[in-house]
C-alpha cells in the first residue's frame, strides 16, 4: 500500500480523489464568498466522510469507528435512532462493532483493489497493441 506525503499528495491516486471531491464540495458551497471557505470546510468533510463510498461500498466514518455516524439532524428531531438509545447496550455494541472493525476494513480494501481489477481489465482489453 502506498502512502501519500504531505508535499507530494499525488502519489496516491485516493488521496487526490478524496481531495478533488472536497474541493468541488467547498467550490459549489461558496460562490462568490471564497474567503469563507475555513467556515464551510467542517460540513464539506462531515458530508464526505458519512457518505457512502462505491470504491469500498462504506463510509469512511464507518471503517474508521466502527458505527456509523449520527447527523445531527436526527440529534435535534429526536429520531427512532436517539429516542431507543441505551447506555449500557451502545456500549456493548460499539465494543461488538470495534471488534469486526479489522475484518470489515479487510473487506473493504479487497472490494477496492476488485474495482481496480476490473477497470484495469477493462482497459487492458481496449488497449490496441502497438508493434514498433
Amino acid at each position: 500500500m502506498r502512502f501519500a506525503s504531505v508535499e507530494h499528495p499525488q502519489t496516491n491516486g485516493q488521496a487526490e480523489s478524496a481531495n478533488k471531491v472536497i474541493l468541488n464540495g467547498l467550490r459549489k458551497n461558496l460562490d462568490e464568498a471564497k474567503g469563507l471557505w475555513a467556515e464551510e470546510l467542517p460540513d464539506i468533510l462531515w458530508a464526505y466522510n458519512t457518505t457512502v463510498q462505491t470504491s469500498i461500498g462504506e463510509t469512511p466514518y464507518r471503517l474508521t469507528y466502527g458505527t456509523y455516524a449520527m447527523l445531527p439532524v436526527e440529534v435535534e428531531n429526536q429520531s427512532r435512532r436517539v429516542s431507543r438509545f441505551n447506555e449500557t447496550e451502545n456500549g456493548e455494541n460499539l465494543i461488538a462493532n470495534l471488534m469486526k472493525l479489522r475484518e470489515e476494513q479487510r473487506e473493504a480494501h479487497l472490494r477496492n483493489e476488485a474495482g481496480k481489477g476490473r477497470i484495469a481489465q477493462k482497459y487492458t482489453t481496449k488497449v490496441v497493441p502497438r508493434t514498433m
